[in-house]
């Protein structure tokens, strides 16, 4: 059965003396890890799933895969079990997150199980796979290539497995839910909460200490980098955690606390405390926060331009001495590229 690049995806036992006509070179060469049984071939939503076709991504990832495991043959057998021997990108980032998360009481297989499950059932999930990687690859310099964000970025992967976990949450699958977030947060050192909104084309930067609560909402295009915590301010209960606005950028190990608002095209500098709401397409710094400026971008997310150069920092201190006790700033302009801030 074919998946979004129009593919076999054949979820069924691969038979060692079958050959097709793509089988990889290096099958019969090096050992392939374990493959689980995932969804039998009949499921009637699946077979609705695998007739979209064109799948770009899917096919740059298995071309880079391919490319890779030619250049450095010592990783051939590892490619081709995370990515060739896969038929869609569901597949393989499930395979990926299995055997990642795995544990002596959670097998790969059950996880892979539950993964694609979830995933190829969820157009909203499969699209949002699609836009995070995008959004890794785009944003992120670090980020070699699509393939190298499913293989090894734990932003990434962090991310999506928090996609399927929300999706057992919300179908109150909680306590298995709750056991995926918390390998997760074992495994790659973030902890998002099942319960959690978060939207697409997200980028976690690094991610390592990422803390997002339970009633954290984050919009589109939203970068976030490491560090950053999205808590609440004490015991209260209900709608307690931020509300992150869509291409909103938040800097290295920023803590935003409480139920405020973070406008859309906001950014938020590395090491701020924030506790109150920010407007749209501004720019606040310090502990506690203060607005600094504002931003002529739509998405600073997208540009991940939030450099710390003398200059900010010389404009940061003026506008910090001029500022009046409430926290607003007198009249007055200074222009650094694309943002101007008022001092």
């Amino acid at each position: 059965m074919a998946c979004l690049n129009g593919g076999n995806c054949d979820f069924s036992a691969v038979d060692d003396d079958v050959k097709t006509g793509d089988e990889f070179p290096f099958e019969r060469v090096f050992p392939v890890y374990a493959r689980g049984t995932l969804i039998p071939v009949d499921d009637p939503v699946l077979l609705d799933f695998i007739n979209s076709g064109y799948d770009p991504i899917w096919d740059s990832i298995r071309a880079e895969a391919k490319l890779e495991a030619e250049n450095e043959p010592v990783l051939s057998s590892f490619l081709y079990a995370s990515i060739l021997s896969h038929d869609c990108l569901e597949q393989a980032l499930s395979f990926v997150l299995a055997n990642r998360l795995q544990n002596i009481t959670l097998l790969a297989t059950q996880l892979m199980d539950i993964f694609c499950n979830v995933m190829v059932h969820d157009r909203g999930i499969q699209n949002s796979i699609r836009l995070d990687v995008q959004a890794f690859k785009d944003r992120d310099p670090a980020c070699l290539s699509y393939s190298s964000a499913v293989l090894h970025l734990k932003g990434y992967l962090a991310l999506e497995a928090y996609r399927v976990a929300h999706k057992l949450w919300k179908q109150g699958r909680k306590l298995l839910a709750s056991a995926l977030q918390s390998r997760v947060s074992e495994v790659f050192g973030i902890d998002i909460h099942p319960a959690a909104r978060i939207g697409k084309g997200i980028l976690l930067d690094h991610g390592t200490g990422v803390v997002i609560c339970e009633t954290a909402v984050i919009g589109d295009r939203v970068s976030i980098l490491h560090g950053v915590t999205l808590g609440g301010t004490g015991k209260e209960t209900g709608d307690r955690h931020p509300n992150i606005g869509d291409g909103a950028l938040l800097g290295a190990c920023v803590t935003i606390l409480g139920n405020i608002q973070i406008g859309a095209g906001a950014m938020i500098a590395a090491g701020s405390l924030v506790l109150k709401d920010v407007p749209s397409h501004s720019m606040v710094a310090g502990n506690p926060a203060k607005l600094i400026g504002l931003i002529d971008e739509q998405d600073p997310s997208l540009t991940m331009e939030h450099d710390a150069t003398r200059e900010f920092f010389q404009n940061v201190a003026v506008a910090y001495r001029h500022t009046i006790p409430n926290g607003s700033s007198v009249s007055g302009v200074a222009e650094r590229g694309n943002v101007k801030k008022r001092i």
